[in-house]
């Protein structure tokens, strides 16, 4: 009967997990994200992945790796790897690359739909804005 009942649990806590989150309207299924970031004049200067997990209706959680393209000068850190945090609200996402930061912080604004990310990154300190660029990120 135990074993019965541990079948029924992982069968259902399978089902829950595979549910459809709905975030601003849209069906989102959680996932990694193809990661291109440029310069303020469009040169490409990261790519990689992100791969944004929704810890509810409004808060998403998850990781990153991102690798420089040629040698890109004062960009922050959003090289490497790393955890993520940010909300969304309607169409709209912010995200932090560096959420233990309180300082040296690369920040991201974006446009969020289903399958594509795209807008912009700031790489913010306690001067304000040091540099930005913009990225798009789409689903793999």
């Amino acid at each position: 009967m135990k074993n019965i009942l541990y079948f029924i649990g992982i069968v259902f806590f399978t089902l829950s997990c595979s549910e459809k989150n709905i975030i601003a309207g849209l069906d989102v299924i959680e996932n990694r994200y193809s990661y291109i970031g440029y310069d303020s004049t469009g040169v490409k200067i990261v790519q990689g992945w992100i791969e944004i997990n929704f810890a509810d209706s409004v808060r998403v959680v998850g990781n990153w790796k991102l690798s420089k393209i040629e040698n890109p000068q004062n960009i922050g850190p959003q090289t490497g790897t790393g955890e993520l945090s940010g909300i969304v609200e309607k169409e709209q996402i912010f995200i932090d690359l560096n959420p233990d930061y309180r300082d040296n912080n690369v920040l991201l604004h974006a446009d969020f739909t289903r399958d594509k990310i795209e807008g912009q990154w700031n790489y913010v300190g306690f001067p304000g804005v040091m540099n930005y660029g913009s990225f798009k990120a789409t689903k793999k």
